[in-house]
This record gives C-alpha cells, structure tokens and sequence, in this order.
C-alpha cells in the first residue's frame, strides 16, 4: 500500500453518487454541479435518469447534455459513469423495447382458479381436482368440464404486459428471460451510448450501472397468482431436465406431486435463463467494449425475495465487473446481502465491490449515521460506495425522491468531504489486498426453490431464517465465512488437498446450514473434500 495514494486517493477510490437528473437540463447548471461533486471529495457521478426529468430521455438533447458532462469530468480528471435505464427496473430501455415488438414484453404463466371449465386463447393447461383448505388433491389435466361435481379448476394461461403503463412512459416491462428483448435493450441503450461517448469507454467513462433488473417487476401490474414466463420456456426446460413441465404445473402452487423437485428444476431453469439472457449477454457486451458492468438486483436481502424477482443473485456476480448491492434505510440488519456479494467478489478475483447505500434513511441522516452504515458494509467485504442520492434539484415532489439529498442543498454540504475523504482512504486500503478465510457456508437457494410458492411466499423462511441466524451467529462469534452458491461450485469448485478451493479462495471447513436439497454437483464435492481430510459440519435446526 502506497502512503502517498493512501493520504490522497485518487478518484477511482472515491465515492460516486447517484447524481439524479430530475429537471430540464442546462449545461451550465450541470458544469457548476460537477464542480460541488469534485469539492464533494467524490471521484465522479453516475448519470442517473429519476422522476421528475423534463428533458427527454436518450433523445439528442439527452445526448447532449451526457457529452457536456463526459468533456467536463476528462476537463477536471474525473469519472462520468453511464446508467442504463429512464428510472428503474433496467431493462426497457425508456419503454422502446416493449414497443419494438409484442414478445419483448414481460410475460408470466398466471393461475385462474374456477368452479367450472374455462379456458383462453391463450391456455397452456387445465386441471381438475379437489381443493379443501389450500390441499389440492386427485389433480389431473383435463380439456373439458368433468362429471364429477365440486371440482376445482385450475387454468393456466401465459399473460402479456399491455402498454399503457404511466411507470414505463405508455409502454410496460419488457421480458429479461428474452435473449432477443434483452439484446433490443442492449442496441437501445448500450449501442447508442457508444455512438456518442463510446471513444471514452475505459476512461472518463469507466461503466454502466444496471439497476433492479428482475423477471416479476412489481412497478408491472400483473396477476396475483402467477411465476416468471418465457416465450418457449416448456421447451427450454425441458431439454434441460428431460420432461415436460405442463402436466406438473399446479406442483408450482400446490404441495401436490412431486412438488419439491418441480420447483427446484423450474426456479433453477428460470434462474439460469435470467443469468444467460440478461446479465451474460450485457456483461460480453461490456467486455467486448471496454465498458464496466456495475449495479445491483431487486430484493438481495432473503431467500423468500429473491426466488421471485431473480431466483438468485448471488449467479449474477460472475457477469458483472463490479458487482454491487442496495442497502436501504438506516439500519445495519442485511448483514446477508454483503456476504453474499463479498463472496463472489472474492471467489472470482473482482476488484471492487459496491454498494447503493443511504436511501431511504430521510433527510436528517448525518455524518455520524453515514459512518455507521458505511463502517458496517465495509467490514462485510463493500469497497465502493454509491451515495444515494443528489438531486439536480428538490422542485416540488422531487425533494421526497427515497431521500436523503446528499449534495449542494444540505446546510452542511462545504464539510461532506470530511465523510468522503476517509471512505476514499478505506476504500483504497480494502481494495489493496486480499481476504483470508477458511470458513464456507452452502447457500441453500436450492432449498428455498423447493418451498417457495405464489400462494405463501414466506413458506421459505423455513429455509431463509435458520440460515440468517447462522450466519449472525458466525459473526457474532468472529468467525468469517464466505457462502457457496452451488451454481458457482459447480463451475469453479475443487479439492486441493485439504482444502475446497472455489475461484481464488481457498476454505478448510464447510457448513451446511440447514437444507432440503442439494445439488448432485454440491454433493459430489463434499465427498471428495471429506475423503481428501476436509472439515465439514450439517447444521440442524433446533
């Protein structure tokens, strides 16, 4: 560690915040706001897009004001960093990609429930079968009304986001398990980015943030019994797993079947489809241009949020450069969420591990709350922080934009670089060396992908709780550990030794927490770890 840089980092050590482009635009107000983000103590900005923006989205004018931004950060030895979306979820690219083409749009296998046969143009199954108390039972496929009386009909249809959504200018959610949709998302916003300051990639311009990119929006009306869907997804699964999936749907919903398998197969499947569509192809993307791929997924912090948005984030990390998290609120309580994220970041030899941090913790969050919640993540592995959030102005309604405004508004804004100046020097000095740990806990997604269902989301905190108050517990006792995400193992785990190696880490004991199922992969490895003299410890639930 150099004593020079640790006393006056540079700036990709500093902090960049969201800088909230939330107004007309004018070049000479965005040039005298660069300056408050440079005294700030800050290395650069994000360009971020959010409620209250009057000059038009990627529109010439748009792209005007990106380029006065990118010459003004090269002018002052700054980074401009790019972010890929009108608002959030990333993905729609401003509403253009659901307008491009109907099957761009987000889609989902719903569940209607009836007293009678019913189908739709759109069906893709009915059942028939005995529904007492949220019990299904006797359940079979049918294609007409059955004799039997008291019959409950479960009718599966495949819905499709209409346009008109106010949240996605007019237009709706496009679908992030499409490589096709995704890939019209990536020429809308990454390719035209490139036009315009693509000679500054790996610059002034080091990256791009993706923000909440999920299968299931929740800014997306859609039906309240329903999973994540995909133009030919039965296909997909089933060159995957070897059989069909349609005759086995009410097992998504229903403890009926062999439901625990079903549910591990299609949230295994889902999740891979969201990895290879959306984070591989943007990460290759990015790659191929000299363009960083940052950001962070929708509802990181338990098992029971990220089934049904991401099915798990933790496979997302590979594809990304550096990889990040939201911390929301000020609390110290998602103690998960950056272990999760350290783990992959230290696995696979990431650089920098960055977190969205302070939204939401209101307007009165001072210095002291700032260093607290810092502090914490930073010992939890986060070596890059994203301030959320500053605001080009507080007119009107923009002021209650998931406050607080960290920028030239606040009275004690001169004094911000007292806060920003330490975390550039922790920053600089976490991001020198390399973790040591030997402790590895399997993440057990696989097991909450067997209990999860629409019907009783919380159905896996079973799965969820147990594994939080082992984890707590860990650290509590000052015991670091990393979790194993079991699709990660799969490609980058081995014994060495006596040591399970997965990436660059190297772990002499492994905890499974308590489990349902794992994966044949997992399984094997544990194996070969036990006979090679591996310490390996099965957590029981008391």
């Amino acid at each position: 560690m150099d004593r020079a840089t640790f006393k006056n980092p540079g700036v990709e050590y500093r902090a960049v915040p969201f800088w909230s482009w939330n107004d007309w635009l004018e070049d000479d107000e965005l040039v005298r706001q660069i300056d408050e983000i440079e005294k700030a103590g800050w290395g650069g900005f994000f360009m971020h897009s959010r409620l209250g923006l009057e000059t038009p989205y990627m529109t010439p004018e748009w792209m005007d004001r990106i380029r006065t931004c990118v010459e003004e950060a090269r002018r002052r030895g700054m980074h401009a960093w790019l972010y890929d979306e009108d608002k959030w979820p990333s993905g729609f690219a401003g509403g253009m990609t659901a307008l491009k083409d109907p099957d761009y749009r987000m889609r989902v296998l719903a569940l209607r429930v009836f007293n009678r046969y019913d189908t739709y143009p759109e069906s893709v199954a009915v059942f028939a079968g005995n529904l007492n108390s949220g019990v299904l039972t006797d359940v079979r496929q049918v294609d007409s009304q059955q004799d039997e009386a008291h019959l409950t009909y479960l009718q599966f249809h495949e819905w499709i986001a209409p346009l008109g959504s106010p949240w996605f200018n007019g237009a709706a959610y496009s679908d992030q398990l499409s490589v096709d949709a995704v890939g019209e998302f990536i020429e809308n916003t990454y390719a035209a980015y490139r036009e315009v300051v693509g000679e500054d990639f790996g610059g002034v311009v080091p990256g791009i943030f993706t923000d909440e990119p999920n299968f299931l929006s929740f800014h997306q009306e859609h039906p309240e019994l329903c999973v994540p869907w995909t133009k030919g997804f039965a296909d997909i699964f089933q060159r995957k797993f070897g059989y069909d999936l349609v005759p086995h749907l009410p097992s998504l919903f229903y403890d009926t079947g062999d439901f625990r398998k079903v549910r591990y197969h299609y949230w295994r499947a889902i999740t891979e489809q969201f990895v290879e569509a959306f984070s591989k192809q943007i990460y290759e993307w990015c790659d191929a241009h000299d363009l960083k791929l940052t950001g962070h997924y929708l509802y990181e912090d338990s098992l029971q949020q990220q089934v049904p948005v991401s099915g798990a984030v933790m496979p997302h990390y590979e594809y990304m450069h550096c990889p990040g998290i939201d911390h929301l609120s000020r609390n110290i309580n998602d103690l998960v969420t950056p272990k999760q994220l350290d783990s992959v970041v230290c696995q696979l030899g990431k650089e920098r591990a960055l977190s969205e941090t302070y939204g939401c913790s209101g307007q009165n969050l001072s210095f002291e709350g700032r260093k607290w919640i810092g502090d914490w993540q930073c010992v939890l592995g986060v070596n890059f922080l994203n301030p959320h959030l500053s605001s080009y102005t507080l007119r009107g309604a923009r002021k209650r934009d998931y406050p607080p405004d960290i920028f030239y508004q606040q009275p004690w804004w001169p004094h911000n670089a007292l806060v920003d100046d330490y975390y550039a020097r922790l920053s600089y000095a976490l991001s020198q060396g390399e973790r040591v740990v030997d402790l590895l806990v399997v993440h057990p997604i696989g097991s909450a992908w067997s209990e999860y269902r629409p019907q009783n989301p919380q159905a896996a905190r079973k799965i969820n709780d147990p594994w939080v108050a082992l984890s707590t517990r860990l650290l509590e006792e000052h015991f670091d550990y990393h979790f194993g995400d079991e699709s990660i193992m799969a490609r980058h785990a081995r014994v060495e030794g006596d040591c399970l190696v997965v990436g660059r880490m190297c772990y002499r004991v492994v905890i499974v927490p308590p489990s349902i199922t794992l994966a044949s992969t997992t399984v094997a490895l544990l194996q070969a770890f036990r006979a090679a003299g591996g310490g390996g410890i099965f957590s029981v639930e008391k």
